[in-house]
């Protein structure tokens, strides 16, 4: 099956961001519960919040924060794969805990 130009673009975005995403943050996806991916999820939704559009990097920065939310996507589909959801007790601390749900 040959891929559309949009198709090959959009592979490519994700393997980038996969990449990108596997080399800031590798050695440590295995350890995180569902909670710590949450709060990074919620985190990233926040800055997406936060953009003003207005701004003439708005672009740039909407590119970020989704390619960021599409790296964070695979890395957990992978995990829930190969391990199922992650609800183990998660020993490192989190960098997030302002993005913790607040009825937990």
């Amino acid at each position: 099956m040959q891929l559309t130009d949009e198709e090959e673009q959009i592979k490519e975005v994700i393997i980038s961001a996969r990449k990108l995403e596997e080399f800031l943050w590798g050695e440590y996806n295995g350890q995180w519960n569902i909670e710590e991916w949450r709060r990074m999820f919620r985190k990233r939704i926040q800055k997406i919040d936060d953009i003003d559009v207005n701004n003439p990097h708005a672009k740039i920065e909407m590119r970020k924060r989704l390619l960021q939310n599409a790296a964070l996507s695979v890395a957990l589909m992978k995990i829930i794969d190969d391990k199922g959801i992650p609800t183990n007790k998660c020993d490192i601390p989190s960098n997030l805990p302002q993005y913790a749900h607040k009825d937990k």
